[in-house]
């Protein structure tokens, strides 16, 4: 809707498994951390050159407005 997209940090094409981990992984840390994890996650974007929060991390994805580039 506003342009962003998922992209993997090694290029591959992200699937549903990509997706899952960034969601629902990052969901049990978050809880696990009673919600710490969560405001750290948001500081790291908002003070991080590359903005990427804990869930980029977990999944070894990006978020960005760039079109897709064909290959």
């Amino acid at each position: 809707m506003v342009g962003n997209r998922i992209v993997r940090m090694d290029g591959k094409k992200v699937g549903i498994g990509t997706i899952l981990l960034r969601v629902i992984v990052a969901g049990i840390a978050y809880a696990l951390t009673l919600g710490i994890g969560l405001i750290v996650s948001a500081f790291m974007v908002g003070i991080r050159e590359d903005q990427r929060a804990i869930n980029d991390f977990i999944a070894q994805t990006y978020v960005t407005t760039n079109p897709p580039t064909k290959n």
